[in-house]
């Protein structure tokens, strides 16, 4: 919003000074002692195209003299005749006569002899009505005393006929004022037209991309719009005759209002269908009327219009006060600020158009406003429209990028939970699978091992089909089963170990110092730790000669730990140096636990195993 305010800050100074510039151009006698400038003359309506005599009906004028005011009934052509002196002339001098304002076109004549014409005074009539006219005057005409300057005007129906003082000075002074004029009224209207021009074909091209932004379209379509009206500024030859070309140019304020304020309104998201119709019917009536009234009263009815045209704009600035203030929206302020500018000088240009007399002194005759104002407006709203255009088309290249990322995660989280969901699935037909071996072995090899037990001649084939056969319920009872309390686990191998003990007499001392259930298994943590005792237990039935077994399980902050002791031989020299493939099992299934194992001589006698497993690698229970 700063950057938008930046330029109607400069756009603003930059009027100002204009207007300065034009007010210090608008009293131009102090710059010479040699001006002469015709304030008194005399006026006649005659269509002859030489300068009347003394016989025509010369009528006192005071000028700048505007027909509308001092002659209503006058159309068509009139002349001007002014005598006066020249006491200043100068033999080296070259001197010349500057129309500073006039309409529609004027030719010049000094002591009888023509010295500069403006152009065609037949249709389509030569257009200077915003441009100043200089003729150079030939050295031999000019005299210290009795001249004689006849000016002829034409005024066609549909416009409004007038003319400015005429000056005589040196063409030295006289060149820099009226080339000055020509850059303000004219070249500075040729530059906003192409700015103008520029933003319109901006605007359109943006509606085209998006025809649902009928905001874009209405104001690029008012840019042209105000951009051919502006030919009327700088034009000599207009394309159609005077009559439909005035009627074109003053309807045409009334088009560029209304698709300014419903382009606007539209823009700053004010929709009221029924001002929108009554803009469309102010845009459509404008023309029918003018087309069908008289042609003494076009004037008065294009003044009406115009007034008109001034209050629906009016009633449009308040929607944009109303909006800005309760909203809070910027873009309705800033439009508020530049259309309040823009109406101050079209004011101002409907006075000097009314030409009411009363309302003279309020504004000056010679330069109209609203053309200087009017770019301001097409250039903050161009900005304004461009601005949100990319704003939004970065909006849209931003979720573009998110949904892309966004896209690429669900992409990454289907493949997540397809490879999950095949994993499920490969388990679930595992576990069917495995629960049909489960279910033959048990009814098979299960009821085989137990005959075994019950048939068995000596104590260590019993021993070993009871083992084999514990072996083939753990795997049974544990496979459906997700996690395990440590705790239920060291139960069971509790009433193993007791059950196995006891048949070969060996004393069980079971300790366990956990003081709260906080551990859970998994399936094979629970098979490789049950294994682990299970080979301690079997290795002391077989080889220890041990009368006693102790089971001790506790924890650190970071370790679990097991041991399992008796106080049998210990274990022989030849074994240490070479293990058997019971201890070798046992360290296997500690690495799978992710732990280690080590056996220590007690010097009482007997051999002890210690288990170290990290806590890191057990599940936590929910507390």
């Amino acid at each position: 919003m700063h950057a938008l305010l930046k330029p109607l800050r400069d756009s603003c100074i930059f009027l100002w000074l204009l207007l300065a510039s034009l007010s210090t151009f608008a009293t131009p006698e102090a710059t010479s002692k040699a001006l002469v400038s015709m304030t008194q003359g005399e006026f006649v309506q005659s269509a002859v195209t030489q300068p009347p005599g003394d016989q025509a009906d010369w009528q006192p004028a005071s000028l700048p003299d505007i027909w509308k005011i001092s002659h209503p009934t006058a159309e068509g052509i009139g002349w001007y005749r002014f005598r006066f002196d020249y006491p200043t002339l100068s033999q080296k001098a070259l001197y010349g006569l500057y129309l500073s304002r006039l309409s529609l076109n004027a030719e010049a004549f000094l002591n009888g002899e023509k010295i500069g014409s403006g152009g065609a005074f037949e249709e389509p009539v030569a257009r200077h009505w915003n441009r100043p006219l200089l003729f150079a005057i030939p050295p031999h005409l000019l005299k210290p005393r009795d001249n004689l300057l006849m000016v002829r005007v034409i005024a066609p129906p549909h416009s409004q006929g007038m003319l400015a003082p005429p000056q005589i000075d040196t063409l030295e002074h006289l060149q820099p004022r009226f080339e000055e004029a020509k850059f303000i009224r004219i070249t500075l209207n040729q530059t906003s037209s192409l700015l103008i021009v520029g933003i319109g074909l901006l605007m359109l091209s943006l509606w085209w991309r998006r025809k649902q932004d009928t905001a874009y379209g209405l104001f690029g379509l008012a840019a042209f719009v105000w951009a051919l009206q502006s030919l009327n500024f700088y034009i000599i030859t207009a394309p159609l005759p005077t009559p439909q070309w005035e009627l074109f140019v003053n309807a045409s304020f009334q088009a560029i209002a209304t698709l300014w304020l419903i382009s606007l309104l539209d823009f700053v998201g004010i929709r009221l269908k029924r001002f929108n119709q009554l803009l469309w019917a102010i845009l459509i009536l404008s023309p029918l009327t003018l087309l069908c009234t008289p042609d003494a009263y076009f004037t008065d009815v294009t003044d009406v219009w115009h007034l008109v045209t001034m209050g629906v704009v009016v009633f449009g600035l308040c929607l944009l006060a109303k909006e800005g203030i309760l909203h809070r929206n910027k873009d309705a302020n800033l439009l508020l600020l530049t259309l309040s500018l823009i109406l101050l000088f079209a004011f101002h240009d409907w006075l000097i158009h009314t030409n009411i007399a009363a309302l003279n002194h309020w504004v000056s005759n010679e330069e109209y406003l609203m053309q200087f104002s009017a770019p301001v407006l097409f250039l903050i709203v161009g900005l304004m429209m461009t601005s949100r255009y990319v704003g939004a088309l970065n909006d849209y290249e931003q979720l573009n990028q998110q949904l892309e990322q966004r896209v690429v995660s669900k992409h990454e989280e289907l493949n997540q939970n397809f490879q999950q969901l095949q994993s499920i699935l490969k388990e679930q037909a595992s576990l069917e699978e495995r629960e049909r071996i489960y279910q033959d072995l048990h009814d098979d090899l299960g009821a085989k091992l137990l005959t075994l037990v019950y048939r068995a001649q000596d104590s260590n084939n019993a021993e070993l089909a009871r083992s084999a056969l514990q072996d083939l319920r753990d795997v049974v009872s544990r496979a459906g089963t997700e996690h395990i309390p440590l705790t239920d686990a060291m139960a069971d191998y509790r009433i193993e170990c007791e059950k196995r003990l006891s048949d070969v007499h060996i004393q069980l001392v079971w300790q366990i110092e956990m003081k709260e259930d906080h551990l859970l298994l998994t399936q094979p943590q629970v098979l490789n730790l049950g294994r682990i005792i299970r080979e301690a237990v079997s290795n002391v039935i077989r080889h220890a000669q041990a009368s006693q077994v102790t089971v001790n399980l506790s924890h650190s902050d970071r370790q679990l730990l097991l041991s399992v002791s008796d106080n049998g031989i210990g274990l022989p020299a030849e074994s240490a140096r070479n293990k058997g493939r019971g201890l070798n099992n046992i360290q296997k299934r500690a690495m799978l636990l992710g732990g280690e194992v080590h056996f220590e001589a007690l010097s009482a006698g007997g051999l002890k195993l210690c288990l170290q497993l990290p806590l890191q690698a057990f599940a936590q229970a929910p507390h």
